[in-house]
């Protein structure tokens, strides 16, 4: 794997509702350390049983940001997860504080044009990107790249969505506030 020719090597990566290993697959090959977090122990089994994971953990995200705080992982993946989050500031503001200076934190969500988030007919929330946009500076994370991006196809139709990667400052780390 390789950006602009030069090769991906991450150290440590963090796998948020890493359900049953799809993203880990994608970023095994460029990561040291792999860690995953579900709250669903089913899925946790099933990602255990690919073999991919240096560390898995059943719990919530919120629950478990704030036991690993002070760790320093160089990226924090979050793929289809947010749907199941109303109000992203906690959870921008847990991410950030268990990221290396300059480390990535790379999400998708759905969204919609109305103000804040709306919990839609399919028990999946849609993030307005104004509010993530706020989420993330709320957490002191600087916004690198924002794009509309479909992750998944609904009554054979892409449902909107973005992908957002933001990054902790480069020199310093998150405090708590």
């Amino acid at each position: 794997r390789t950006i602009a020719g030069v090769p991906l090597r991450l150290g440590s990566v963090l796998d948020l509702g890493c359900g049953t290993g799809l993203g880990g697959a994608a970023f095994r090959p460029a990561c040291d350390w792999l860690v995953g977090v579900d709250i669903s122990p089913g899925m946790i089994e099933q990602a255990r049983a690919k073999g991919l994971y240096d560390r898995l953990e059943v719990a919530d995200l919120l629950e478990f940001l704030v036991t690993e705080a002070g760790a320093s992982h160089h990226l924090a993946l979050a793929a289809d997860v947010f749907v199941y989050c109303g109000d992203l500031a906690p959870v921008a503001k847990g991410v950030a504080k268990v990221l290396a200076p300059g480390a990535l934190f790379a999400f998708t969500v759905e969204t919609q044009d109305d103000p804040g988030v709306r919990l839609q007919g399919t028990l999946r929330y849609a993030h307005s990107p104004a509010h993530v946009r706020a989420a993330i500076a709320a957490a002191g994370l600087e916004l690198k790249h924002f794009t509309e991006a479909s992750t998944r196809n609904e009554k054979g139709a892409p449902v909107r969505g973005l992908l957002v990667v933001p990054s902790t400052p480069p020199s310093s780390t998150i405090k708590e506030a």
